[in-house]
């Protein structure tokens, strides 16, 4: 069989979505039944990998120092990348141009490449989207195809040469050129830490099961001494950990510098500061003394520096406050939703979101507000945020999920984990645009200064990365992580040497997982649902999908810190305008105009039910949606 067009894969993989859904089990993924219809031509793009790597693998039993994977990839990987996609995935190897690759390590190793989309690709990709948006959960976009063409590409690879590495696509951006949009993306080839995540997993289990009854003894102790795995993993890697630390932030570097976003390292600037909170050490005191100090700056330039750090750390520290709720099953994603709806409306006060410091852009808001009182039917005005508040008040004391659901879907015409999702990618975007108007300004002030240089995005990912390097080395890094207990205000039960040394290994973590830490445990579990079901299923034990994120749960993480958000998005303020203020009240003064003059607590009730009864599809009023809706009742009688 001939290549591959993009225009039958995309209807293949079409096709079995509607017919199937989408799993991330890359094993059984569709896009291997693709590769196979090409077998004679894929076995002999398998078979030329294995004789090269046969190859390598014997001439490296005479080098005095052996060399790795990388060294391997870096001679041959580029060449199998160009043939592959070309040949079996439907891409055009003369529209791919290598822009660079790096051998960071024996671990570690980067290729950045550009693609440029052909006018006819770029029709297919969007017919595909528009075919496919309700089975594909967020894969209709080149970014995702091209994430799931790399991922199978490298367990392929991993099978042939039996080593403990991954090949990822680990960012991607489209940028619009003279000739049409061009997709620049980076690769990365990296030591999968088999032997890590599967003790990190057991320890997570561990804890995760404590929730059910019945677990085995055996089975408890076997995940036991994956915990106990897991810190001597951490003792034993943390000498080298100093060394590694400039690989990893040299990784941040690279990919908030293709994405043009701190996105990716937030979390990762959480988890450090967090924890210098816990030293004895003052984080701006640190980045001064042992780092700033070390360059010729002026006064203002290092000010600019540290404004820039210390903004960086509150709104890091916003952000990972919210992602650490956004846990799976419904209820944990109505906490998140009630969390930010506190945050944002808790006040009531439409003026504490025009000029406050509640908002990234408050400037934003007023524009689009004032634009939506003019054009729309509804006005926004400082009751409509008072009856927001109290109407959440009430909301919140729904119980039950299934009611929540239906109630949720009638408001907002989307699933509570959509709405979710909408908002940390509105946020990102608004507090990259913040970042990027801050650095302006602290350009304007820097200019009135000869001897200063302007301060660049490049510029500022790298002194980030620099002081987060600084702070890591002060609290954690010494020769023993016994001998770091003492740079904490508790050294004698959450950071003795083991729990420094696991911390630090954490670190390292990131890399491969660049949302909140206290998302691991989930996420992982999650990861290993199928095989954890199948181990359990001789105990009858059987946990229910509520506990699991889903795949498309898992997809949103992968979209969040991987790929750019295209230009038009909307920038959290006109989020919350247009899909939080605007449905809700909409409901509310629609209900209320349904509630005649006078009427009793059973009249609003009957008003609220015949409402969640008509103007859409039919839903059941059962006895869990009947008291839901009872407890919103309070709220219409108390303002009629």
């Amino acid at each position: 069989m001939g290549k591959k067009k993009l225009k039958d894969i995309l209807e293949v993989i079409g096709n079995e979505a509607k017919a199937k859904g989408l799993t991330l089990n890359l094993k059984s993924n569709i896009f291997f039944e693709i590769l196979n219809e090409n077998n004679i031509n894929f076995s002999k793009f398998k078979s030329i990998i294995i004789s090269e790597w046969e190859d390598f693998k014997t001439k490296n039993q005479s080098r005095l120092i052996k060399k790795s994977y990388t060294t391997f990839f870096y001679q041959t990987f580029h060449q199998y990348f160009e043939h592959y996609i070309h040949e079996f995935c439907g891409f055009n190897q003369n529209q791919l141009k290598l822009i660079n690759q790096e051998k960071i390590s024996d671990n570690d190793l980067f290729f950045e490449y550009t693609y440029s989309l052909s006018k006819e690709e770029i029709t297919e990709f969007s017919y595909f989207s528009n075919n496919n948006k309700d089975n594909l959960n967020g894969l209709t976009s080149p970014f995702v195809y091209l994430y799931l063409i790399i991922s199978i590409l490298g367990v392929v690879i991993r099978k042939l040469l039996q080593e403990k590495f991954f090949i990822i696509l680990d960012g991607a951006v489209i940028n619009n050129g003279e000739e049409g949009k061009n997709i620049s993306f980076f690769i990365v080839i990296k030591n999968s830490n088999d032997e890590t995540y599967q003790n990190y997993y057991f320890m997570f289990l561990f804890y995760f099961l404590k929730y059910f009854n019945d677990i085995p003894e055996e089975y408890t102790e076997k995940l036991l001494r994956g915990r106990e795995k897991l810190y001597q993993l951490a003792l034993e890697q943390y000498p080298f950990a100093k060394e590694k630390l400039v690989d990893l932030l040299y990784y941040f570097y690279k990919k908030c510098n293709l994405l043009h976003n701190f996105s990716p390292l937030l979390d990762f600037l959480n988890f450090v500061c967090s924890r210098v909170e816990d030293s004895i050490y003052s984080k701006l005191e640190v980045i001064k003394k042992d780092f700033l100090a070390n360059f010729d700056y002026t006064e203002e330039k290092k000010n600019s520096l540290l404004r820039i750090f210390d903004f960086l750390d509150k709104k890091s520290t916003l952000y990972s406050t919210f992602q650490a709720n956004n846990l799976p099953s419904t209820k944990n994603q109505f906490n998140l939703f009630l969390l930010y709806m506190k945050y944002y409306f808790g006040g009531g006060s439409l003026e504490a979101l025009e000029v406050g410091d509640l908002l990234l852009l408050p400037k934003k808001f007023k524009a689009e507000l004032n634009r939506q009182n003019n054009d729309s039917n509804i006005t926004i005005s400082a009751n409509s945020i008072k009856d927001i508040q109290n109407f959440m008040d009430h909301l919140s004391l729904v119980s039950n999920m299934d009611a929540l659901r239906i109630i949720f879907e009638k408001i907002f015409g989307l699933e509570l984990a959509q709405v979710n999702y909408d908002f940390f990618k509105t946020f990102l975007r608004s507090l990259n645009l913040d970042i990027s108007m801050l650095i302006e300004k602290e350009n304007k002030i820097l200019s009135e200064n000869p001897r200063n240089g302007p301060l660049t995005f490049n510029t500022i990912i790298d002194h980030i990365c620099r002081m987060l390097y600084t702070l890591i080395d002060k609290i954690f890094i010494r020769k023993m992580p016994e001998q770091a207990s003492t740079n904490f205000i508790d050294p004698r039960s959450r950071y003795v040497g083991k729990n420094i040394a696991l911390r630090v290994l954490e670190l390292f973590i990131f890399q491969d997982l660049n949302v909140s830490d206290d998302v691991w445990p989930d996420y992982l579990i999650s990861l290993n649902k199928v095989s954890l079901r199948k181990e359990l299923k001789p105990y009858d034990i059987t946990i229910p999908d509520k506990y699991f994120y889903s795949f498309q749960d898992i997809i949103r993480f992968v979209i969040t810190y991987n790929f750019q958000s295209d230009s038009d998005q909307e920038l959290f303020e006109e989020w919350l305008i247009n899909e939080i203020i605007i449905p809700l009240t909409t409901f509310i003064q629609t209900i209320r105009k349904l509630i005649t003059k006078g009427a009793n607590t059973e009249d609003v009730l009957r008003v609220i039910k015949h409402y969640f009864l008509s103007n859409g599809k039919i839903i059941e009023l059962n006895d869990n949606l009947s008291f839901a809706l009872n407890q919103l009742t309070p709220f219409f009688v108390t303002t009629n």
